[in-house]
Order: structure tokens, then sequence, then C-alpha cells
């Protein structure tokens, strides 16, 4: 259960390596989210989630979550892995990924 006041998703585009924002600046409710908390190159923890919004109209937004301001509640719950999750940044892909071989 939750909403955002206001938030914005992203699309990834390969070709420039970036995400294409998708601004959602209305009040919006989490009907989907998933993801994953890693550490990364820095070794500082990093968090990748992806999400669908639902708008007032009964549309939706959705992608890689960039920001949110929660209003007036959002619960998550994160289940621990059973080895520590690495990511790693490929600036072959423009994207960290999450390595396998640790």
């Amino acid at each position: 259960m939750g909403a955002f006041e206001k938030a914005t998703v992203g699309w990834f585009d390969p070709a420039s390596k970036t995400y294409r924002k998708i601004p959602v600046d209305e009040q919006c409710e989490v009907l989907s989210a998933i993801g994953d908390v890693a550490l990364g190159d820095d070794d500082k923890p990093s968090l990748h989630v992806h999400a669908v919004l639902g708008l007032s109209d009964g549309t939706t937004r959705g992608g890689h979550l960039l920001d949110g301001i929660v209003r007036p509640t959002l619960e998550i719950t994160l289940v621990e892995a059973p080895g520590h999750l690495r990511r790693s940044k490929r600036p072959e892909l423009g994207v960290a990924l999450i390595d396998l071989d640790d």
C-alpha cells in the first residue's frame, strides 16, 4: 500500500545510455514496485526499483523509479538475499548491473 504526491520514473534509452524522465506531477498510487538493494562500486547501498504508478484517470506510468514524494505512506517489504549483492558500473552499457561472479 502506498502513494506518491508526485514522482519521476524513467525509461532507459540504450542509444544515449541515459534515462528519459517521465514526470508524474499528481497524486498517484503505487500499484507495483520491485527492486533490490546492492552495494555499489563505492561500497554504499544502491537502490534499484521499478514501479507502476496508477493515476486518477485510470492510466498508469511505469519505469525505473528516479524519485518520489511519499504521501501519505509507502509500505515496503525487504527480504534478505542469501548472499550479498554487488552492483558494478558497465560503461559500455551505461548502467550498473549486479555482479553474479561474487
